[in-house]
């Protein structure tokens, strides 16, 4: 059983704080493990993000009820015999011990809730949701109707900024992910698989025990934005999109682009596309500061590509028509980031109440209605900035997205681009008292560095 390095005690006072701001019983179930095809065999397993927070606890089908001074951690008690088969298992007084609470059997949850009136929330557990709408009498439905109102509010407030504990974790995530992106930089060249590069960048994680954060994009058809696939042969001439990140034995992960040549050199059309989004990522950081609305981080990133566009003649249009009009976002369609922490997409199950300020909402234009995040930036928040630039054949071929920007792209030239993929750069940013804190800076990206690294595995370097 693997604890939280954050340990015990930071556990305990998160769920004191919780406790004192929503005021009554609270009861969290965390996930359980998902058969796949047998009943024996099963889905990895992820701990939901709110449990883990509060208790550390990763083990699968646990429950916590946090009732004023009165806490108590649900687990289930392995049966006879289980030990043949997965090992020996810590004693109940060890788990106190590990996780700094009370600790009883699952099967007494049920009778220790009777007669509460209970706060509770939804995870991605059918199973744990059941259970919790009979024990709380409340409806329940993740990434819908997510549970008691002030507590989904409180929960809200409490993770959304990043203490310095979290912000050491999301430090080493950065780390890793660092090696294994330079690990797959280097292994790049014509001939090689996608997947092969895909199983060098894992390797760097699973090699010290921790895992992706998130399905790892590899892939050379960079224009599907997230692109699950494996399956293509490397050609010189290719641009490699690598989205990913390691996550650690505490649930915090990062969330890093890099896009490369396989030959090791960027041709004249992918540079000129690569030095704009490299703009347009460097604008954008520097605006990461106190104070500061993310859209209009997500505008200055979109005016910077849409100058670009205007200048290779894709669009033919002033500066300010392509942006407001959404023309550019043909080309980069969607928002410039979201918020990081124990998910990739961090508290993005709470919808938009997590991640908009009151009063704001969703843009129904295409590409800024995508935009995840919308809120003035302060100190403890962690956020991607990750801009692109996309050549993305389903879009240009869908009249309903093109017809009303008709005398604004010119299909000539669009034409010279099939075939292009995409470009994205991201990295994670600290928000501080001053001046932005990248986590991912040691991964390269200027257009020297990344040259100097794909295809060096064999080099000595």
């Amino acid at each position: 059983m693997e604890n939280s390095s954050l340990g015990a005690a930071v556990h305990s006072a998160r769920r004191r704080i919780l406790v004192e701001k929503v005021g009554g019983p609270v009861l969290l179930m965390g996930n359980n493990t998902q058969p796949r095809n047998l009943l024996m065999n099963k889905l990895p397993f992820r701990q939901d993000s709110t449990f883990l927070y509060y208790t550390g606890c990763s083990t699968p089908g646990a429950a916590v009820l946090i009732n004023g001074q009165e806490e108590t951690l649900f687990l289930p008690i392995p049966g006879e015999g289980d030990e043949l088969w997965h090992g020996p298992h810590p004693s109940l007084m060890e788990q106190e011990s590990l996780y700094g609470i009370k600790i009883r059997d699952i099967t007494a949850l049920e009778s220790s809730c009777a007669n509460l009136t209970l706060d509770t929330l939804a995870n991605s557990d059918p199973r744990s949701n059941s259970i919790g709408e009979r024990l709380s009498g409340r409806s329940l439905s993740f990434g819908r109707d997510m549970g008691s109102p002030g507590l989904v509010g409180a929960i809200i407030e409490q993770r959304r900024l990043k203490s310095s504990e979290e912000i050491s974790q999301l430090r080493i995530a950065a780390q890793l992910t660092s090696k294994a992106h330079i690990a797959a930089m280097k292994a790049t060249k014509p001939g090689v698989h996608e997947a092969e590069i895909a199983a060098v960048f894992k390797h760097e994680f699973f090699k010290v025990g921790v895992v992706e954060g998130y399905h790892s994009i590899v892939t050379v058809e960079g224009d599907i934005l997230h692109n699950p696939y494996y399956k293509n042969i490397l050609n010189d001439g290719d641009l490699l999109l690598l989205d990913g990140g390691a996550e650690v034995n505490s649930g915090y992960c990062c969330d890093v682009t890099r896009t490369w040549p396989v030959s090791g050199t960027f041709t004249p059309k992918q540079r000129s596309a690569y030095e704009a989004v490299l703009e347009a990522h460097h604008k954008a950081v520097s605006m990461c500061r106190p104070g500061v609305r993310y859209r209009d981080i997500h505008l200055t990133s979109v005016k910077v590509i849409a100058q670009w566009l205007i200048d290779e003649n894709i669009i033919s249009c002033g500066l300010e028509e392509a942006v407001e009009t959404g023309a550019a976002a043909l080309f980069y369609p969607h928002g410039v980031g979201h918020l990081l922490g124990l998910d990739v997409h961090d508290l993005e199950a709470f919808g938009d109440k997590a991640a908009y300020a009151d009063g704001r909402g969703r843009s129904k234009q295409f590409g800024l209605g995508a935009l995840r995040m919308d809120l003035d930036l302060e100190p403890g928040l962690v956020v991607t900035i990750e801009p692109g630039f996309y050549v993305v054949d389903a879009i240009l071929r869908s009249e309903s997205l093109t017809s009303q920007h008709a005398g604004r792209i010119n299909r000539e030239v669009i034409e010279g681009w099939k075939g292009f993929g995409g470009i994205r750069l991201e990295d994670d940013i600290l928000i501080t008292g001053a001046e932005p804190e990248n986590l991912t800076l040691s991964i390269p990206i200027e257009i020297n560095d990344v040259e100097r690294t794909v295809g060096t595995r064999n080099q000595g370097h």
